[in-house]
């Protein structure tokens, strides 16, 4: 995906201050509380996602007192309701003060009704928000904000490593089988370049009718990496499973290419309706009330969220949903194991897995060489499909716990905010036939195995 997020730029002198000012209020060796430094030590994910939410007990103003104006639908403010009730006292209200509704869904599977709102002629997006949550403090009301693609491109590798470097082989091309379903939240997709049958792919479009889509390369790639049947030397991860592409990704006239908060909500309802087993979400953008309230939901039907923790550099702000508690954050490294240079980092960083120099299908037939943490993140999102094949009644919690204790830990012993637990590492014995998953620390490639591979293919 090409990423519309800012890396931090500024000059030298005032990179230095920020540096040193970061260095000293967070020392570089003091990692979080809840890190852990005794490699035999009892591993701990988050606890679980509630599996439901009052809206009473969920305050916007507690979950993000900030707007970021930064990324969002000019003069849009965005609000959920629990039922009709509610939405037509939100009706009676906006009509008074001058709000305008412009669209509202019922989205059945979530289990709300969502609404989006033009605040009143000169009024900005942050006085729209507080007048409404002033007068409806117990409803979810936030911007209606901007999210982007995790993917750029980088320098060039001709080695195609990632497969190899979590332990993935040709057994695990029966991981999965058609029954199970990916859900993914992203642009277009061109299935001509992903496969010759088409029938275990599905696609819906959430842009607004006037609305330009944006170009398909970014989902096709990650289609490609998931599913993807191609003939090329890369080939895909699970290709037996089938997948649901959400399109929520629009091209504006400026170029850039962005979801609202309104088109992935919206896509998280379809998927949870279409019964997806797991949802890859390859794209990041500011924390936004609506968006955590939907992924809570779809977190408390038991569906594994793997999301790109983001591409705005070591200093960059968490990446949403990554950051969100609950959802497994992935990081990209490179066949050295070295962390991505543009990743995020920080104490919500779940796995790492490869994301530089991934080989995905381009136009003509061709492939190109993409980095990002966007390519990262389809590696765990089926490593944990594997899981959940043989362990459907497991929750998003006990699938991140089963990949915690067999990922390769990088960097300080225990979760790192830049490793998280480590490299993730395919289950090795994820047969659909299988009535549980059994991994083993003697399973998982040792690191110095992994190195000396590395060293004799040429990556010194």
């Amino acid at each position: 995906m090409e990423s519309s997020i800012p890396t931090f730029t500024t000059f030298p002198f005032l990179s230095i201050l920020l540096f040193c000012l970061t260095s000293c209020a967070t020392p570089p060796s003091q990692e979080p509380d809840h890190a852990i430094k005794n490699p035999h030590a009892t591993i701990t994910v988050d606890s679980e996602a509630p599996t439901t939410m009052k809206f009473d007990q969920l305050r916007t103003g507690g979950i993000q007192d900030h707007i970021d104006l930064d990324a969002l639908e000019p003069g849009e403010v965005c609000v959920i309701n629990a039922n009709e009730t509610e939405a037509k006292k939100l009706d009676q209200f906006a009509q008074a003060r001058y709000y305008i509704k412009k669209k509202r869904r019922s989205l059945t599977s979530l289990g709300f009704i969502m609404s989006i709102l033009q605040v009143p002629p000169g009024t900005t997006v942050q006085e729209g928000i507080a007048t409404l949550r002033q007068e409806f403090p117990t409803q979810i009301i936030d911007a209606n904000h901007h999210y982007y693609l995790q993917g750029l491109t980088d320098d060039t590798d001709p080695r195609r490593y990632g497969q190899r470097l979590v332990g993935w082989t040709k057994q695990h091309v029966h991981c999965t089988n058609p029954d199970f379903s990916i859900g993914m939240i992203d642009t277009p997709i061109d299935i001509n370049r992903l496969s010759k049958d088409h029938q275990t792919i599905h696609t819906e479009s959430f842009l607004s009718t006037h609305a330009s889509k944006a170009s398909n390369h970014h989902g096709t790639a990650i289609a490609t990496l998931l599913v993807g049947q191609n003939q090329s030397t890369n080939h895909a991860l699970l290709p037996n499973a089938s997948l649901f592409v959400a399109e929520a990704f629009r091209q504006t006239k400026s170029g850039n290419t962005e979801a609202t908060t309104w088109s992935i909500v919206r896509a998280l309802d379809w998927l949870v309706d279409q019964n997806v087993q797991i949802i890859n979400l390859s794209l990041g953008g500011p924390p936004n009330a609506l968006l955590s309230h939907a992924i809570n939901t779809t977190l408390g039907h038991s569906i594994p969220i793997v999301a790109a923790s983001g591409n705005a550099g070591p200093l960059g702000r968490p990446a949403y949903p990554a950051a969100q508690p609950g959802v497994i954050a992935v990081t990209a490294l490179d066949a050295k194991l070295h962390p991505y240079r543009h990743a995020n980092r920080g104490h919500y960083i779940t796995f790492a897995a490869p994301g530089v120099d991934i080989w995905v299908p381009h136009k003509n037939g061709n492939g190109v060489f993409k980095s990002g943490t966007s390519f990262a993140a389809p590696f765990v999102t089926a490593a944990a499909a594997a899981i959940k094949q043989s362990n459907p009644q497991w929750t998003p919690n006990q699938i991140t716990h089963q990949l915690a204790v067999t990922a390769m830990d990088l960097g300080i012993t225990g979760k790192d905010s830049t490793f998280g637990w480590g490299l993730i590492q395919i289950p090795r014995t994820c047969q659909h036939t299988s009535s549980s998953i059994h991994t083993q620390t003697g399973d998982v490639i040792s690191e110095a195995t992994l190195k000396a591979s590395l060293l004799s293919d040429g990556h010194e």
